[in-house]
Protein backbone atom coordinates (compact mmCIF):
# COMPACT_ATOMS: atom_id res chain seq x y z
CA UNK A 1 0.00 0.00 0.00
CA UNK A 2 1.36 3.05 -0.94
CA UNK A 3 0.50 6.92 0.80
CA UNK A 4 -1.04 7.95 -1.87
CA UNK A 5 -3.67 5.81 -1.38
CA UNK A 6 -5.25 6.47 1.90
CA UNK A 7 -7.98 7.93 2.49
CA UNK A 8 -6.64 11.20 4.44
CA UNK A 9 -4.09 11.87 1.13
CA UNK A 10 -7.40 11.88 -1.16
CA UNK A 11 -8.96 14.35 1.20
CA UNK A 12 -5.94 16.59 1.50
CA UNK A 13 -6.06 16.41 -2.43
CA UNK A 14 -9.21 17.37 -2.50
CA UNK A 15 -8.60 20.66 0.06
CA UNK A 16 -5.94 21.91 -1.62
CA UNK A 17 -7.65 21.60 -5.08
CA UNK A 18 -10.74 23.73 -3.66
CA UNK A 19 -8.10 26.13 -2.50
CA UNK A 20 -6.84 26.38 -5.74
CA UNK A 21 -10.39 26.66 -7.53
CA UNK A 22 -11.24 29.26 -5.29
CA UNK A 23 -8.11 31.63 -5.50
CA UNK A 24 -8.15 30.98 -9.42
CA UNK A 25 -12.07 32.07 -9.38
CA UNK A 26 -11.16 35.31 -7.78
CA UNK A 27 -9.90 35.94 -11.36
CA UNK A 28 -11.96 33.95 -13.44
CA UNK A 29 -15.32 35.31 -12.13
CA UNK A 30 -14.66 39.03 -13.35
CA UNK A 31 -14.24 37.56 -16.79
CA UNK A 32 -17.68 35.59 -17.21
CA UNK A 33 -19.88 38.22 -15.38
CA UNK A 34 -17.75 40.67 -18.05
CA UNK A 35 -18.50 38.36 -20.95
CA UNK A 36 -22.29 38.14 -19.64
CA UNK A 37 -22.65 41.76 -19.64
CA UNK A 38 -21.28 42.22 -22.89
CA UNK A 39 -23.80 39.21 -24.12
CA UNK A 40 -26.61 40.96 -22.69
CA UNK A 41 -25.97 44.28 -24.37
CA UNK A 42 -24.96 41.97 -27.72
CA UNK A 43 -27.91 40.41 -28.05
CA UNK A 44 -31.00 43.22 -27.92
CA UNK A 45 -29.03 45.94 -29.59
CA UNK A 46 -28.21 43.58 -32.57
CA UNK A 47 -32.22 42.35 -32.64
CA UNK A 48 -33.13 46.02 -33.12
CA UNK A 49 -30.63 46.97 -35.24
CA UNK A 50 -31.93 44.24 -37.66
CA UNK A 51 -35.21 45.06 -37.37
CA UNK A 52 -34.35 49.04 -37.69
CA UNK A 53 -37.81 51.22 -38.00
CA UNK A 54 -39.00 53.03 -35.18
CA UNK A 55 -35.62 52.90 -33.14
CA UNK A 56 -32.90 55.27 -33.41
CA UNK A 57 -29.91 52.91 -35.00
CA UNK A 58 -26.95 55.43 -34.09
CA UNK A 59 -26.98 54.39 -30.06
CA UNK A 60 -27.69 51.11 -30.77
CA UNK A 61 -25.24 50.64 -33.82
CA UNK A 62 -22.56 52.30 -31.06
CA UNK A 63 -23.76 50.07 -28.56
CA UNK A 64 -23.22 46.80 -30.63
CA UNK A 65 -19.92 48.16 -31.78
CA UNK A 66 -19.21 48.73 -28.02
CA UNK A 67 -20.53 45.20 -27.18
CA UNK A 68 -18.54 43.64 -30.07
CA UNK A 69 -15.22 44.68 -28.99
CA UNK A 70 -15.59 43.87 -25.32
CA UNK A 71 -16.58 40.38 -27.17
CA UNK A 72 -13.91 39.42 -28.91
CA UNK A 73 -11.58 40.80 -26.92
CA UNK A 74 -12.63 39.06 -23.72
CA UNK A 75 -13.04 36.04 -25.52
CA UNK A 76 -9.47 34.28 -25.25
CA UNK A 77 -9.85 35.28 -21.59
CA UNK A 78 -13.35 33.73 -21.99
CA UNK A 79 -12.17 30.67 -22.84
CA UNK A 80 -9.16 30.17 -20.95
CA UNK A 81 -11.41 30.49 -17.86
CA UNK A 82 -13.89 27.90 -19.26
CA UNK A 83 -11.09 25.71 -19.34
CA UNK A 84 -10.00 26.05 -15.76
CA UNK A 85 -13.68 25.94 -14.50
CA UNK A 86 -13.78 22.78 -16.58
CA UNK A 87 -10.77 20.81 -15.30
CA UNK A 88 -11.21 21.89 -11.45
CA UNK A 89 -15.05 20.40 -11.72
CA UNK A 90 -13.55 17.26 -13.18
CA UNK A 91 -10.76 17.02 -10.95
CA UNK A 92 -13.18 17.99 -7.67
CA UNK A 93 -15.90 15.17 -9.06
CA UNK A 94 -12.86 12.81 -9.38
CA UNK A 95 -11.71 13.01 -6.09
CA UNK A 96 -14.83 12.85 -4.60
CA UNK A 97 -15.44 9.65 -6.43
CA UNK A 98 -12.25 8.22 -5.44
CA UNK A 99 -13.06 9.32 -1.49
CA UNK A 100 -16.19 7.64 -1.36
CA UNK A 101 -14.99 4.24 -2.53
Amino acid sequence: MYITDLPHWQRQKMVVIERLHSDLARFTDPIFHLVLFAAIIYLPCFALVMVGGAVPVGALAALLAISTVALVIASPAYALAVGIETYFQRRLRQLSAASRT
